[in-house]
């Protein structure tokens, strides 16, 4: 990325100050002071992923605007939109704040239960928790987003935890060695691109940290302070590798240290399904610990 190019992120934070902010205290201010304003949700410009190669699709600075319930009707997004009116720097998408959350999670409240979590794709909690708010009046887009940003309960990230490790352990360290060995290079490939994912999510899981769509998650994963930079580096490394045995050892080696000391498990076996079951006797909640870990 050159220079001279200024991310999504920082145009719309701009452009929210400088012209849309302004524009709306004046002209709608009856309105103003029920608004949310931001840059959340889907799009690399959310997550400050965007650069010029992106330039080639969806390249309008955006700002979202969110309202209470009720208030986000097509008369209100007419007010505000005229309001705004002609600074045309931009785009502006209004909605109501239960809408944007239920979008993403499927549920009209914030998750109450280990089922409720686990029914929400981490992407999709990525994109509910990215960006940046700029402004909230009633503060209620920002109380949902607290929420959501102080992760899942502990036990449901032992249950996530449960199911990278024993995908790591059974795709990367045991059929994907086995796989070149017989000359399968597509089961080979295949393995090695389960272990990949789950070892992604396995590090934003111990960072606390949702990991977003699959194109995202090797870019964000590496600022990271629990084994971002070296992940970031190892599966760089694993998906041009022709033989990937050794370093899909060592990355498996990495997260047994950090299991080890995060005190989740004390086993000294290096081979990650064997940790996958210390992580699921620790589940105290018995249909959460019996849940199957091959269907989250």
């Amino acid at each position: 990325m050159t220079d001279s190019y200024m991310r999504g992120i920082e145009r719309a934070r701009l452009w929210w100050m400088i012209d849309v902010a302004p524009a709306l205290e004046t002209h709608v201010p009856d309105l103003y002071p029920y608004i949310a304003a931001g840059l959340v949700g889907d799009g690399s410009d959310c997550f400050g992923f965007d650069d010029e190669t992106s330039m080639d699709h969806d390249t309008d600075t955006r700002v979202k605007i969110w309202m209470p319930m009720g208030m986000g009707n097509e008369y209100m997004s007419e007010r505000i939109k005229a309001a705004i009116g002609s600074t045309t720097k931009g785009s502006v998408e209004v909605g109501e704040v239960p809408a944007f959350y239920e979008k993403y999670t499927g549920l009209e409240f914030s998750p109450a239960n280990w089922r409720e979590w686990l029914a929400i794709p981490q992407k999709n909690l990525a994109a509910a928790t990215n960006g940046e708010v700029f402004y909230d009046g009633p503060g209620r887009f920002t109380s949902r987003r607290k929420t959501l940003l102080g992760y899942y309960p502990h036990e449901v990230c032992l249950k996530l935890l449960e199911g990278d490790v024993l995908a790591m352990g059974q795709a990367g360290q045991y059929n994907y060695g086995r796989s070149l060995r017989r000359g399968e290079n597509v089961a080979a490939a295949l393995a090695k691109a389960t272990f990949m994912e789950h070892a992604l999510s396995a590090v934003f899981i111990l960072n606390k940290t949702y990991m977003p769509f699959y194109k995202w998650a090797h870019r964000a994963v590496r600022p990271l302070p629990i084994l971002g930079e070296y992940a970031w580096e190892a599966l760089d490394a694993i998906a041009t590798a022709t033989d990937a045995v050794d370093r899909i050892e060592e990355f498996s080696e990495k997260i047994v240290e950090e299991l080890h000391r995060a005190q989740l498990s004390s086993e000294p076996s290096t081979f990650l399904v064997h940790h996958a079951h210390v992580l699921r006797e620790q589940i105290i909640e018995p249909e959460l610990r019996e849940e199957n870990p091959w269907k989250l």
